[in-house]
């Protein structure tokens, strides 16, 4: 078995589900013609064009909140931040908006009023509800 690099391996399973579902999209600052920071990307943009890899404007919050409505319309996006720093305000639109939209529902009914939009998001339910949990604990 030939030795790759962890970035080499991003890149052919990036291409390997890219080429095989049409609904898998990559989306961050560089991505796309530079290849992203690391290169994990890099040729994807050729070979599936711009609108499936995706070049963003630098802002991690935007990113992250085009990743989720994305993800809530039926697409598998793959949104890369560049350094760690970045990922505390991309959790808070995971948090706050995938999280909620997730296949994990109830509905308060209180008084008659049923608001499901408005339901009381606890920090455990936010942490084991999410568009790819397995499972939700209450």
């Amino acid at each position: 078995m030939a030795q790759i690099t962890l970035i080499e391996a991003v890149t052919q399973a990036l291409a390997y589900e890219m080429a095989h579902d049409d609904s898998v999209m990559v989306l961050g600052e560089d991505v796309g013609l530079n290849g992203g920071v690391f290169r994990a990307t890099q040729g994807l943009q050729e070979k599936f064009g711009e609108l499936r890899v995706l070049d963003t404007p630098l802002d991690e919050t935007t990113i992250a909140g085009v990743t989720v409505g994305l993800a809530v319309a039926g697409m598998k996006p793959v949104a890369e931040a560049q350094f760690e720093g970045f990922i505390y305000p991309m959790m808070e639109q995971i948090a706050c908006h995938a999280a909620p939209a997730s296949p994990c529902r109830r509905c308060s009914v209180r008084r008659g009023v049923a608001a499901s939009a408005h339901r009381n998001i606890t920090p455990k339910r936010t942490s084991t509800c999410s568009p790819t949990s397995l499972a939700c604990v209450w």
